[in-house]
């Protein structure tokens, strides 16, 4: 397998100073973070291979190493066995290129690799104040956007209106203006713009997703990320991949056992709860939740049955009531303490 070197992978030249390293990783990472990639199976795998080929060239020793013999000088990993002359091909970090990878925080193409998570990466590459998203390159920009419920567990496409900063023309950014304070952004080096978006909110975002919006940050290289928060629902609620709700039943039903419409986030389905269902009592209906655009797999729908007594009261329903007592084989609040 061809390994990729570092300074591809980052899109920088071999003779770039540390500072021009950093920015090019902060960009291409944010670009390709897989929380800001929804649906995107390939962005983990360039994500990992971005952090390698950082680890390589952030580190004086790894770098220096790099660009004289090709590699890290770290110990190899297993391999299969060697090759006829009894030496693998070492890529970076003294790796048998030619495997398969494995384990965390591998790439499964460049020949690095990386020994954190793609969380790890995540406050570093998204922290800062506001929404809540760093803006560190002077390109990219940050916005808030509230969803519906149902968009974010459907999908479907938001329009809003976004207050962007965009760089200066008139001072390209900088503030001055001929040695004096630039009188279009009056030295701020940014003039606020408000644009009309309209943005596909993919199925099964959550409250803390972020959404790449290309070409809309501070200049028209930099991009806008949407920091997502989910209104909540009335009657639905959501527990990672699974949607939880109540459903009312009556006396007989739930004594009895009956088949009750129960909604879900995908339309009403009919289910049977059994004969003696107690209130507080829960049922899944399998598959009926979210569907992880990660994992492709699919949560489900737990209803709980909340028995409701009828309120009417009547001669017939005191008898009926009184019958029905009778049934239980003992004080059911035998047992409780009486006090501390």
């Amino acid at each position: 397998m061809a390994m990729r070197d570092p300074y591809e992978v980052l899109g920088v030249s071999r003779t770039a100073a540390d500072a021009e390293i950093k920015k090019a990783y902060r960009r291409l990472a944010r670009k390709s973070h897989p929380d800001v990639n929804l649906g995107d199976t390939g962005a983990h795998k360039r994500f990992q291979e971005i952090a390698a080929a950082y680890e390589i060239l952030k580190d004086p020793k790894k770098k220096e190493r790099y660009d004289r013999f090709g590699d890290t000088g770290e110990a190899p990993g297993p391999s299969a066995g060697p090759p006829r002359g009894g030496v693998p091909p070492q890529g970076p970090f003294g790796r048998d290129y030619r495997q398969a990878p494995s384990g965390r925080g591998e790439s499964g193409g460049g020949g690095f690799r990386w020994s954190g998570d793609v969380s790890d990466l995540f406050s570093d590459l998204f922290s800062g104040s506001g929404s809540g998203i760093g803006v560190g390159e002077d390109e990219d920009a940050a916005a808030a956007l509230t969803i519906p419920f149902r968009d974010a567990v459907l999908g479907g496409t938001v329009s809003f209106s976004a207050r962007i900063p965009r760089r200066c023309t008139r001072c390209r950014g900088t503030g001055r203006s001929a040695k004096a304070t630039c009188a279009a952004c009056h030295g701020s080096g940014a003039i606020v713009e408000t644009e009309s978006l309209t943005v596909r909110i993919p199925a099964g975002v959550d409250t803390g997703a972020r959404i790449r919006v290309p070409g809309k940050g501070r200049t028209e290289n930099g991009d806008l990320y949407l920091a997502i928060t989910v209104e909540k629902h009335p009657y639905f609620s959501r527990e990672g991949d699974d949607i939880v709700a109540e459903v009312p039943v009556t006396v007989p039903e739930a004594y009895l056992g009956a088949e009750i419409e129960v909604p879900t986030v995908k339309g009403a389905v009919r289910a049977r709860i059994p004969a003696g269902t107690i209130s507080g009592q829960r049922f899944r209906l399998k598959g009926r939740g979210i569907e992880n655009l990660r994992t492709a797999t699919t949560g489900d729908h737990y209803y709980r049955v909340r028995v409701v007594v009828p309120t009417v009261q009547s001669e017939e329903g005191r008898r009926l009531v009184e019958a029905l007592g009778t049934l239980y084989a003992r004080d059911l609040r035998a047992g409780l303490p009486r006090g501390l």
